[in-house]
């Protein structure tokens, strides 16, 4: 009888698991397009930046809202992800000093930081941060990304905590190209 019981739980999991697999491949497709130019729009004028790749390393990257496309699609996230990030984004700008300047790929690393730290706010286990470093591995190292994290948490001091109203308020405050995503709350 116990055998019998642990198979059908077993198998109960697994169908539990393929439909989650299955929710979070459909989740990611289409991409929020609108969704998607904001953040890249937010994330380019955080600071001031070169519009010309100096080294090579930068000119290989390709243009920011492209960027933030790919890694958005290859890494299945999800709009809430986008809006949650976009908040922290909007947390790190009040925090900088004005006139603040960074590197040609300093939006990147910014983008970067701020979905991976949403993506850990969101979920227990990390398997979108997981997707985003597989994603972006070519470009920059794990280590890099566990740089630009902590420099990320060290200017908003922490504070990733971020309540459902807030994301609601975030949505509203933003308009009608945000409010018509169905977020997955």
């Amino acid at each position: 009888m116990a055998t019998i019981y642990q198979s059908t739980s077993a198998l109960h999991y697994r169908k539990a698991v393929q439909q989650q697999q299955e929710q979070r491949k459909s989740s990611a497709s289409p991409p929020p397009d609108q969704l998607l130019a904001q953040i890249s729009t937010n994330v380019a004028v955080i600071v001031k930046c070169p519009q010309e790749a100096g080294c090579l390393a930068h000119r290989r990257l390709p243009s920011l809202s492209n960027f933030i496309h790919q890694v958005y699609t290859k890494s299945r996230m999800t709009p809430t992800l986008l809006v949650v990030a976009l908040i922290y984004l909007e947390r790190l700008q009040t925090k900088l000093p004005s006139g603040s300047q960074g590197e040609f790929d300093t939006p990147y690393k910014l983008f970067l930081a701020s979905v991976v730290l949403a993506s850990k706010f969101l979920e227990d286990s990390y398997p979108v941060a997981r997707s985003i470093l597989k994603v972006v591995a070519p470009v920059y190292s794990a280590a890099e990304i566990s740089v630009m994290e902590r420099s990320f948490l060290g200017v908003i001091k922490y504070d990733l905590f971020v309540k459902l109203d807030q994301v609601c308020q975030f949505v509203q405050e933003h308009g009608e190209p945000l409010s018509v995503l169905e977020l997955d709350l």
